[in-house]
């Protein structure tokens, strides 16, 4: 056998596997028996296996991780499983939105798509990596002065800069509550947690603040730094989250190197919200709404996007 790590196909599953033991944070939650699924996959992984084949096993063995946020990558493929939306109704079509609610004079800020239906404030947010300003975001919530209500639309939002989630939601906002406690992966325990942060969130003071009720509209799409944004949202008495429950995505993930130059990444920290004094539910799984509406084929042939509808009504 090579002595050069990077051409030794076994020390390249036996690092992968070992890093996932130790460092991804979710094996617990998910109740995987991470030794069995190794007992499964390494008796294929022989001296004169082809990268090709090395890279189906390896990519197979994360698959069963079932998490959006872990990748291998090599030159020639990039393993994934999106299985946290495939499989779901999509709840949202951008073309029917644009067609009959956004129509051909909504205004747009940064990232931050805006207009008034029905007395009704809307802002639609399409990815937590497009920017915006103090001044954009000012522009927004200041053009909904007097509305009934505000709707706020995340659907298909796959996440991004997780900052803008919390700049976002403390415009957004009625009180003053602690939100999320994260921590890291510190060892091969499948407890084994620390360098806990805990986050409170308060209304904003140096930029503009919605005053009234929103409505939050989420889909399965809806995954990391968006499925956040409902998390930390979850707990306020002027937020209803409305649609279908997020795809998840509650781990920040980290990058590593395998001695045959792929990279990979996974979840090495693990996010909860307060359900009450003595209990915490681990948001990897997913936010569920408030109140459950879905969108159907025929209603969206109509035009019609009965999630977005149903906000309206919530805050007629």
């Amino acid at each position: 056998m090579d002595d050069n790590p990077a051409d030794n196909p076994q020390e390249n599953f036996d690092i992968l596997w070992n890093t996932i033991n130790e460092k991804y944070s979710f094996l617990g939650l998910k109740n995987i028996n991470w030794d069995s699924i190794r007992n499964h996959y390494e008796p294929m992984v022989t001296d004169d296996i082809s990268n090709t084949d090395l890279f189906t096993i390896m990519d197979s063995m994360l698959y069963d991780l079932e998490d959006g946020h872990v990748n291998l990558v090599s030159p020639f493929n990039l393993s994934r499983n999106w299985n946290w939306y495939l499989g779901f109704p999509d709840n949202f079509d951008y073309e029917v939105l644009e067609r009959n609610y956004l129509k051909d004079d909504y205004r747009i800020a940064g990232g931050l798509k805006y207009t008034i239906i029905d007395s009704i404030g809307y802002i639609y947010y399409e990815s937590f990596s497009s920017g915006f300003s103090v001044e954009n975001l000012n522009a927004a919530i200041n053009y909904m002065k007097g509305t009934k209500g505000l709707i706020f639309d995340v659907r298909n939002n796959g996440g991004g800069v997780l900052n803008n989630a919390f700049i976002l939601a403390q415009s957004l906002i009625d009180s003053e509550k602690q939100v999320l406690i994260t921590s890291e992966k510190m060892g091969p325990g499948r407890d084994d947690f620390g360098n806990s942060l805990s986050y409170t969130l308060r209304p904003a003071t140096s930029y503009a603040h919605y005053d009234g009720e929103v409505a939050v509209l989420i889909n399965r799409r809806c995954y990391s730094a968006t499925n956040t944004f409902a998390a930390i949202l979850y707990p306020f008495d002027n937020i209803t989250l409305i649609g279908d429950q997020t795809g998840g995505g509650g781990g920040i993930p980290v990058d590593s190197e395998l001695p045959n130059g792929w990279t990979y990444r996974f979840s090495a920290t693990r996010s909860l919200i307060p359900i009450d004094a003595n209990s915490y539910y681990d948001i990897e799984m997913g936010i569920p709404p408030d109140v459950v509406a879905h969108n159907t084929e025929a209603r969206m042939a109509e035009g019609k996007d009965d999630i977005l509808e149903t906000a309206l009504r919530v805050l007629e």
